[in-house]
């Protein structure tokens, strides 16, 4: 299994059915757990699985991987058991009576309680609800033949990081990655003032040799030196080039306000992204230690990878369009192969400004619909339905981890 581009076709996938811990999301602390708003969790279900079936029937449904399934099937193994328990025990501080309750819970119980908190039966919390891992690409990205195991910024996402560490740890289907794997959920990572966190949403591999990566709400600094080294040590690419946004909640990501489409197309916001402004600084990286290069825009620095490259601004550059339609995650597509993506379907000027270069707009109830394969879609966005899931504040790129593509 590899990833060389955010723009290959997507072979297998990573995802997670939004669970019953989002009833738990409270006005008290849907601050802490990172929410907005309190969302309507049957309707934000049915967006999603509308979202999943159509990519199951696109990529044929053995592709599209469930976080709790893997979960399943590293928890029959006794030892991965434990030693999962154990590790969130400690790191969670939990009371002993919490961690011998866990420990009694049946195995058809236990990976759903480990994610939603709560027992399937009693309807009570037995730990705090993760969320957020419904956006299954802040918790692990591919590059090249290498993976990388992120360390949350946010408490209230750090379990969801100890689940993927323990899966890609014993879960089969990574093997390929044994001796390939950097893990920044470590004990010491994870300590108070660490001053490391890194999210996959900030990681974006836009040409097999270079690298994106966001400074960001979400991603430290000192933890994109650290891979940089890595990748750079283990000749896994030969630039990296770091872009420096602001530290806002309305572009946590680098994803919430870039994506590429595929060589010719991509998506962003305009105000920081392709144009000249004082809020973000962009600076590419060589493998074989030439003087950094800085770039006016991201525009300029992707016009050095992709001369050709057609750049649609988010809500059709139009304000006050741009800005909403940016938090409605009107930059977030995920590509599924070049020049065919996913969007939600609220974001209309921005569908209007891939409407006028030549793109299709087609609904995912009609690509289920009509059994569309992915063959016979060419410069297509596909849209699906997002009042509740956008509220969550993340869009399809942030709900997918790609682990292959093709």
């Amino acid at each position: 299994m590899q990833i060389n581009s955010e723009i290959q076709t997507l072979h297998t996938v990573i995802v997670h059915e939004p669970d019953n811990g989002i009833d738990f999301v409270s006005p008290e602390i849907a601050e802490e757990l990172l929410y907005d708003d309190i969302v309507f969790l049957p309707r934000m279900i049915e967006e999603h699985y509308t979202f999943t079936q159509t990519l199951r029937q696109l990529l044929g449904k053995e592709n599209v991987l469930d976080v709790q399934q893997l979960l399943e099937d590293i928890l029959v193994q006794e030892d991965a058991r434990m030693e999962l328990l154990e590790y969130i025990y400690k790191m969670e501080d939990l009371s002993l009576g919490k961690f011998e309750l866990l420990k009694q819970i049946p195995l058809s119980d236990l990976a759903a309680i480990l994610i939603s908190g709560v027992h399937s039966e009693t309807k009570q919390s037995v730990l705090k609800p993760i969320p957020n891992l419904i956006f299954t690409r802040d918790v692990g990205c591919v590059i090249n033949a290498h993976l990388v195991v992120c360390k949350a910024n946010k408490n209230a996402r750090l379990r969801e990081n100890y689940l993927i560490k323990h899966i890609v740890k014993h879960h089969p289907i990574f093997d390929t990655f044994k001796d390939k794997t950097i893990d920044f959920c470590t004990e010491e990572n994870t300590k108070p003032n660490s001053g490391i966190s890194i999210e996959g949403g900030d990681i974006m591999l836009i040409h097999p040799r270079h690298l994106l990566i966001g400074e960001s709400e979400r991603t430290s600094l000192e933890a994109i030196f650290e891979l940089k080294n890595y990748l750079f040590e283990n000749d896994v690419v030969d630039f990296v080039s770091i872009i420096e946004i602001p530290n806002e909640r309305y572009c946590m990501h680098l994803d919430t306000i870039f994506t590429i489409i595929d060589e010719e197309t991509c998506v962003g916001y305009a105000p920081l992204m392709f144009e000249k402004n004082d809020k973000v600084d962009i600076i590419t990286y060589t493998k074989n230690n030439q003087r950094a290069v800085l770039h006016p825009t991201v525009k300029d620095l992707i016009k050095t990878i992709y001369p050709n490259m057609n750049f649609i601004a988010c809500g059709n550059g139009i304000s006050p369009f741009s800005q909403r339609e940016q938090w409605t995650d009107g930059c977030n597509f995920v590509s599924v192969k070049p020049g065919v993506a996913y969007c939600y379907e609220r974001n209309l000027k921005t569908l209007d400004a891939f409407k006028q270069v030549g793109f299709s707009i087609i609904s995912a109830k009609r690509i289920l619909s009509e059994a569309y394969t992915l063959n016979e879609l060419e410069k297509t966005i596909i849209t699906i339905p997002s009042s509740e899931l956008s509220r969550a504040r993340g869009g399809p790129h942030c709900m997918t981890f790609p682990i292959s593509r093709v």
